[in-house]
């Protein structure tokens, strides 16, 4: 099965990114900083662990009075343009209206024949990595993704049937690795519950 999609995968229509989404890069936050100004929920890289945008958003006092090009919408795709690997996750009706720092990019969808989940999954891939490695240039010992060169990346669109069954396959094996994690610590919490005790005991 797996064999079959990747055959699959390599034969498909390869199409420029532009055709395919929007793109812009995040706020420059000391540019709109203002202690006048209203506080705003801010989403960093460190929030695109998963494919779905989790963890704790960061807030800045920021003047909000040209600030709406910049909101994010449900199932706009945001990645990383600065460091590897590559990260990317979608925005849930949760965090829609917060902004992206200046160091992601955001990929909004404009045709129908795309899945935004798909899309995520392509951009956090292995295979997109190693595609792009060699994009990237330095930027004060930094390594950044220009906007430019993501308008110009090349990627495979498979039918939207085979994106659907994609972007569920990743999901379920997401979904899999995090029980597994959830399971692995809360084995270890109780190792160490049972360390204090015998070793309280001991005393």
């Amino acid at each position: 099965m797996i064999l079959q999609i990747k055959l699959e995968f390599m034969s498909n229509p390869i199409v420029r990114l532009e055709n395919l989404v929007h793109i812009y890069q995040g706020v420059t936050l000391t540019r709109y900083e203002n202690e006048l100004g209203s506080q705003k929920q801010i989403i960093n890289s460190r929030n695109l662990e998963q494919i779905y945008i989790s963890g704790e958003l960061s807030t800045s006092q920021l003047d909000s009075s040209n600030l709406s090009k910049y909101r994010l919408q449900t199932d706009d795709v945001v990645i990383t343009i600065r460091g590897t690997p590559l990260k990317a996750s979608l925005v849930t009706d949760e965090v829609k209206g917060s902004l992206p720092h200046q160091n992601l990019a955001v990929l909004r969808v404009k045709v129908e024949n795309l899945n935004p989940i798909f899309l995520a999954v392509l951009m956090r891939s292995k295979w997109l990595e190693k595609q792009i490695s060699t994009l990237y240039s330095q930027s004060i010992g930094t390594q950044l993704l220009k906007i430019s060169q993501l308008r110009e990346l090349e990627i495979p669109l498979p039918s939207l049937d085979r994106q659907n069954q994609l972007a569920q396959l990743f999901l379920a094996a997401e979904q899999y690795t995090q029980i597994t994690l959830e399971i692995l610590e809360q084995r270890n919490r109780l190792t160490q519950i049972a360390l204090c005790q015998i070793l309280e005991g001991v005393q």
